[in-house]
């Protein structure tokens, strides 16, 4: 039993250590290598073992639970013809251009307009922290620069958070119009969870891939955003 904890302990510290290399935005790395810590205490100290591992059980139960919730649309595909899809915001490299997770959600975008001619398209998200220019200004230039039609393009560049990116995107798409919501596997479930209170209910889910080796710390991330929307009623 200690040989296994102390095993997955470092993993879990591994792990860590390469998001804060990689994917050090938020600090959400501490998690894991909290997590590496406390496993090697509980194989390391006996009368800390029950305790730790108890609650490492049942963060894991819950955890569970919520990775269920995500995941249960992690593969949604949208009607044809849809009148407008919806690209949520996602952070800018350095160069201001799109990180590869915003590129994940441009191009599923593109793959459905190049199906579906009649369909716009809003590309929403404002300027970020550390971000040389608005999200909306580099997810339209990829776009275009991909063989989009400007016409077909709209930015909308104030919003800060998915809730903004719905209300302001909603408000440049004509009513009653049907909408598809374009965002990673991962943020899916909550991004139409979150459209449902601000002003785009009923609309559909394009899931857009992500990367496998970031999968587990960003799906950790959207547990607890998740379970905090759960918690304080805004889902």
């Amino acid at each position: 039993m200690s040989a296994v904890l102390v095993v997955l302990g470092a993993i879990s510290a591994a792990y860590g250590v390469l998001m804060a290399a990689l994917y050090p935005a938020g600090g959400f790395f501490l998690v894991w290598i909290a997590l590496g810590a406390a496993l090697v205490v509980a194989a390391r100290v006996p009368r800390a073992r029950r305790a730790i591992c108890a609650v490492c059980v049942a963060g894991a139960l819950v955890a569970g639970g919520l990775f269920g919730l995500i995941f249960s649309a992690a593969a949604a595909t949208p009607p044809a013809a849809l009148d407008a899809l919806v690209v949520l915001g996602a952070g800018l490299r350095p160069d201001g251009t799109p990180s590869e997770a915003l590129a994940f959600r441009l191009d599923a975008a593109l793959d459905y307009l190049e199906d579906n001619p009649d369909t716009v398209c809003v590309v929403s998200g404002g300027q970020g922290l550390g971000e040389s220019r608005t999200e909306a200004d580099a997810m339209y230039d990829y776009l275009l620069e991909h063989g989009l039609d400007a016409a077909r393009a709209t930015r909308e560049d104030r919003s800060t958070s998915t809730a903004e990116n719905v209300r302001n995107s909603a408000e440049l798409l004509e009513p009653g119009s049907s909408v598809g919501i374009v965002t990673n596997d991962f943020h899916l479930y909550r991004a139409l969870r979150i459209a449902e209170k601000n002003g785009l209910a009923g609309a559909s889910g394009l899931a857009a891939p992500s990367n496998p080796l970031y999968l587990p710390q960003s799906a950790l991330r959207e547990c607890a955003a998740l379970a905090k929307d759960l918690l304080v009623g805004n889902l």
